[in-house]
């Protein structure tokens, strides 16, 4: 039986609503779930999506929970949350899930074609896309060939490359559908 989390920081919807009364939803559970919804709602943190976002690591929720909190850090007087959910399989009826990394492989381009996903930068690189704290790598010039000339510019980075980063980071599986109250086993205080 997989074990899932999800974290709910201070402030946030699911830290004033509590899912073991009413099930986690999607923003917009009517929206059609495409490709660039899931990109966006990965990369670019979009709410108004189709999708629930979980963790297979209660390290992720858990660090959720703590840093993304609105009005200052969690405490004992007023904690975040960590919810562990437990969903069998096969899943519930009206719940689907999503491992975004599966899902975005199948329609990155060949090799061949201009637009790859591919960055043109540095491997440090990788870290200002993983890491917030080291925005600094994205913003590095790229090296050019000799004799050089080149423009000066930072490396590319593409949508498909930030969502399959971010999601392997966060260890992340999207829920299309709501996750009902019988799988949310329990709600761990975090501060």
């Amino acid at each position: 039986m997989p074990i899932f989390y999800r974290g709910a920081a201070v402030g946030t919807w699911w830290h004033k609503r509590d899912a073991r009364k009413f099930g986690f939803t999607p923003n917009n559970p009517g929206i059609e779930a495409t490709s660039d919804r899931l990109m966006n709602h990965i990369a670019r943190g979009t709410v108004s999506s189709p999708y629930v976002s979980l963790t297979r690591s209660y390290s992720v929720a858990w660090s959720y929970a703590t840093f993304a909190s609105r009005g200052g850090l969690p405490t004992a007087r007023r904690p975040a949350y960590v919810y562990e959910i437990e969903i069998n399989n096969p899943c519930p009826r009206g719940l689907e899930l999503i491992d975004p990394v599966k899902e975005l492989g199948k329609m990155l381009p060949d090799p061949l074609e201009t637009n790859s996903y591919q960055h043109d930068g540095l491997p440090s690189f990788l870290l200002g896309v993983v890491d917030s704290s080291m925005v600094h790598h994205l913003h590095a010039p790229i090296l050019h060939p000799p004799p050089g000339g080149g423009t000066s510019r930072p490396a590319l980075l593409s949508l498909q490359l930030e969502t399959l980063i971010r999601a392997m980071r966060d260890a992340e599986i999207l829920a299309l559908g709501t996750i009902p109250t019988s799988c949310i086993r329990t709600r761990y205080k975090v501060y």
